[in-house]
């Protein structure tokens, strides 16, 4: 297994970590934190150091919010998306599905299917690169390899996400979840009208 690095850009102490262990203590719980996985020391310096950076990447770049929702009555999934570009929303998404593979994952398989769909949604519209705020962690571990796809929700997800990964530049930042983050709150709110659309 080719080793990796951690980066945390935001974070209780920055810096590069040489496991996910070192690194998750330092983003564990902080408000707003960023971090990402590297093949290399060298392209997680960059990351830390800003050479990625947020001026030249504004025109390009694009921000997307995403939650899940899950109606055990129907088992049913669904999800919200809210896609930003310089605090101007520009599209929000959302749907619901209950396709019995996926919705034994509750509300999880809802928050794949939006980061899936706002990625999609980037590539479509000639995005080079997006960061997508999640609250649910799996977003980002099965996408960076830190975690185990082990059920057919993630192990899709996984899939799919390969696919568009060498079409955009995909970056992850955790919110928490129900903390009052405005357009967090939004898409959990269009995740939960998907199920109740009357």
């Amino acid at each position: 297994m080719s080793k990796k690095y951690y980066a945390v850009k935001k974070g209780r102490k920055t810096g590069i970590y040489s496991t996910w262990t070192e690194a998750s203590k330092q983003v564990s719980g902080f408000s707003g934190a960023q971090f990402k996985s590297f093949q290399s020391k060298d392209e997680a310096a960059a990351y830390v150091s800003n050479e990625h950076n947020e001026k030249s990447r504004t025109e390009d770049s694009l921000l997307a919010y995403v939650d899940g929702s899950f109606d055990k009555r129907s088992k049913t999934y669904s999800y919200g998306v809210v896609l930003l570009k310089n605090d101007t929303v520009l599209e929000e998404l959302s749907n619901s599905a209950s396709d019995s593979k996926y919705a034994e994952s509750f509300q999880i398989a809802g928050e794949c299917f939006g980061a899936l769909n706002a990625i999609r949604w980037a590539i479509k519209n000639g995005y080079k690169e997006i960061t997508i705020y999640y609250d649910y962690l799996g977003i980002e571990m099965w996408a960076t390899g830190q975690w185990r796809a082990n059920k057919t929700v993630s192990k899709d997800y996984v899939k799919f996400f390969r696919s568009y990964a060498s079409k955009i530049n995909v970056s992850f930042v955790k919110v928490k979840a129900h903390t009052g983050v405005t357009y967090n709150e939004r898409a959990d709110e269009l995740a939960k009208r998907a199920l109740n659309p009357n």
